[in-house]
């Protein structure tokens, strides 16, 4: 039989006498004209593809875990289908693309013959089961993203190395499925169809190389040659076979980037950048600003930071991607490995794909005036019900959220009704005086020096993370002081005044605050600072740990209050949250607040400062569902300075040594020890992450080897 009527009749035919016609000898000297795609193949009248829209449909997710007999049957009608589909689809390339090499057009009817072959067992073996082929109705996507193939080469990437490749993974993981439930007759077809797949993925792949571009990896060619529905997260199944991948000839490299490929297959994504200068941008507003060396680099180093923040579907905007390995090494710690979108400049957007995709929602680190100008291209792509204008994200009352004044001032609005029942919280001397003059700052200073206060911290009004703060000391105001004060007072127009308290430890409390001016608590965590105040890390899991008894009493109180902070934060986190929503904010807000000890008691000042943007606290929190909760975990950030300074030459070398010297160890899927990077070693300059676990928080201070010395005080 001629290859060309053996194809028309399997594409166009609408019987099984049709889709599975035998061919034992077949010539290929008169191939014919090609053909335009049709709108559908034919079918039965049961399997017909127009239908699928009009019939109730049942989805593969509802039988895969083949909890009854009948979605046993069900399961191998899913892939009956896409066993069917396959054949037609390769009867179509071989009419779409007469003129393809003959080798090439030999080994795809020999393919096409397995895939009739697989149709026949699973037809059978359903018909045992007692399903009929056609009783649910059938999917049209793959018809709909093959079909339309330009090339041979766009047939064997969307084909052969994309929906064959899955079921690399679906017919190895059924196979042992059915097994050990005992239907071996099931599992065996299973095998017998995954020994040929290796062979398909083979064939495609072999023709694939000798037309992709040599110039491009086999990962990058694949990438690019792809088109819409189509993504390499098609070419996964469930499980990840990297047996059958290297068995069907697929390199090491291509196997691993698959590995780790994260892409939306439906769902808008949420779109994450991370740019940690939002109050530097704010108070700068208006004027000329270029962030100093180390905001800039820690954006860099940090960049794909949001990663802990995303659902799978999600992507985060880097300017450049993170290594593989690094990637594989949160991938194999349990994490789930998002989208990174890279852009070369931060005024380039706009003529970025990403720019003509549907979008959930923009989540930037915080929404300042740089955010809005680099996101604005993807603001009109925007899912919602109603297109958000700019002014949504920024205006004068989102500004006012980052600033110390509001802080301090809501404290002070809140705390009389905290208070009720709380003897233990901070007074209104606490709380900081918002100050718009110089005279102003000197008259509360030698206030608060009166009242016994030792000494007194002077805050920018948009400072952040511990910078922009002077201390006075013993009343003595220095010509260096003031002139600092006189500059934030001319550029921000007020500063802060409170005083310092005798820290014993810091919290903070999360919090989204809802669309709809609901709020949710997320949780709760401890955070670690430095000597001037400055974040250096999170308590994980076991936040408590290194606390005396006296520190545990107050937190969790005694009688008629026994969650004394548990039950304050619920609340607080509701009040803040109403708070913000007036001002027209929505999304994440992180509360930090602070225990200190007052004479002989402890008190707690519930808001020190509130941030409305994503926080390295509520990182923190996002790291613990991923740590056995039984261990002691922090989370730590080190700058290249700490890694100097303990021998080592950079942050690969150190990366290297915590490798050897703490290895990541995960029992019963959690991480219960060692040393896990979390920002990207090999390519930080100035900043990088690691959490860091351990029996006890001492142990967690040994497991950063000589950089635990430098932060061990802080760990307490």
């Amino acid at each position: 039989m001629a290859i060309r009527a053996f194809a028309e009749r399997i594409l166009f035919g609408t019987t099984w006498d049709d889709k599975l016609i035998s061919l034992d000898h077949f010539e290929d000297r008169h191939p014919g004209p090609a053909i335009v795609t049709p709108e559908s193949p034919g079918r039965p009248q049961e399997l017909q593809l127009d239908v699928w829209h009009q019939r109730e449909k049942i989805r593969f997710a509802d039988v895969r875990k083949l909890h009854t007999e009948k979605d046993r049957g069900l399961v191998l009608h899913f892939f009956a289908n896409h066993e069917l589909l396959a054949l037609e689809l390769m009867a179509l390339a071989l009419l779409k693309f007469p003129y393809a090499p003959e080798k090439f057009r030999r080994g795809l009817v020999r393919t096409l013959l397995d895939e009739q072959e697989h149709v026949r067992l699973y037809r059978r073996r359903m018909k045992e089961i007692g399903v009929e082929f056609g009783e649910i109705p059938v999917s049209d996507f793959f018809w709909k993203a093959i079909a339309p193939m330009d090339c041979p080469m766009d047939f064997v990437a969307r084909l052969s190395l994309t929906l064959e490749q899955a079921n690399l993974d679906y017919s190895i993981h059924y196979s042992h499925s059915y097994q050990q439930m005992g239907d071996v007759r099931t599992a065996d077809i299973l095998r017998q169809i995954y020994r040929d797949e290796i062979g398909h993925v083979k064939h495609g792949l072999s023709w694939f190389n000798r037309w992709r571009d040599p110039n491009l990896s086999e990962w990058e060619a694949y990438k690019l040659v792809l088109s819409p529905p189509l993504t390499p997260a098609r070419a996964k199944g469930i499980g990840y076979n990297r047996k059958g991948r290297r068995l069907a000839g697929l390199s090491s490299s291509f196997v691993e980037e698959l590995e780790l490929y994260s892409k939306s297959r439906g769902r808008c994504p949420t779109v994450f950048w991370f740019e940690p200068n939002c109050e530097a941008w704010a108070a700068h507003e208006g004027s000329t600003y270029t962030p100093a060396k180390q905001p800039r680099q820690l954006a860099l180093d940090f960049a794909e930071l949001p990663i802990f923040l995303c659902v799978p579907d999600d992507l985060v905007l880097v300017p450049r991607r993170p290594h593989t390995a690094f990637l594989r090494d949160l991938y194999r710690a349990g994490f789930s490995i998002t989208e990174f979108v890279e852009y070369e400049h931060t005024s380039d957007l706009a003529k970025h794909a990403v720019s003509a995709r549907r979008i959930q929602r923009l989540a930037p680190w915080g929404w300042s005036p740089e955010s809005v100008r680099f996101l604005a291209p993807l603001m009109a792509n925007l899912s919602t019900g109603k297109r958000r204008r700019l002014n949504d994200f920024w205006n004068d009352k989102i500004k006012a959220l980052y600033s110390k004044s509001f802080s301090a001032k809501l404290m002070r609005h809140l705390l009389p009704g905290l208070t009720v029942g709380r003897d233990w919280l901070c007074g209104v001397e606490e709380i900081g005086k918002p100050c718009s003059d110089a005279v102003q700052v000197r008259r509360h200073v030698d206030h608060l020096l009166s009242e016994g206060v030792g000494e007194v911290i002077i805050k920018a009004d948009f400072g952040a993370a511990g910078r922009e703060q002077i201390y006075i000391r013993d009343g003595t105001m220095r010509s260096q002081q003031r002139g600092w004060i006189d500059g934030v007072l001319r550029q921000q127009g007020t500063v802060v005044v409170e005083p310092r308290l005798a820290k014993t430890f810091d919290l903070s409390i999360h919090v989204d605050v809802k669309d709809d001016g609901t709020t949710k608590l997320v949780g709760w965590t401890r955070f670690l600072t430095d000597g001037r105040g400055q974040f250096i890390g999170a308590l994980v899991s076991r936040i408590w740990s290194g606390l005396s008894g006296a520190d545990m009493s107050f937190i969790y109180g005694h009688g008629k209050y026994p969650r004394r902070l548990p039950d304050l934060f619920a609340e607080l986190a509701e009040q803040v949250g109403r708070a913000l929503f007036r001002e027209g904010y929505s999304g994440p807000a992180g509360i930090d607040a602070l225990v200190y000890r007052n004479v002989d008691a402890l008190r707690l000042k519930p808001i020190v400062e509130i941030n409305p943007r994503w926080t390295m606290g509520r990182v923190a929190l996002a790291l613990r569902h991923r740590v056995n909760s039984a261990r002691s975990s922090v989370w730590v950030t080190l700058n290249r300075s700490y890694v100097e300074a303990a021998g080592f030459a950079n942050f690969k070398e150190y990366h290297k040594f915590a490798a050897d010297m703490a290895p990541v160890v995960i029992e019963d899927g959690l991480i219960s020890r060692g040393q896990l990077f979390t920002t990207d070693p090999h390519k930080a300059e100035g900043f990088t992450t690691a959490l860091v676990v351990a029996d006890t928080l001492e142990q967690c201070a040994e497991t950063l080897g000589p950089l635990g010395t430098k932060l061990a005080p802080a760990f307490g």
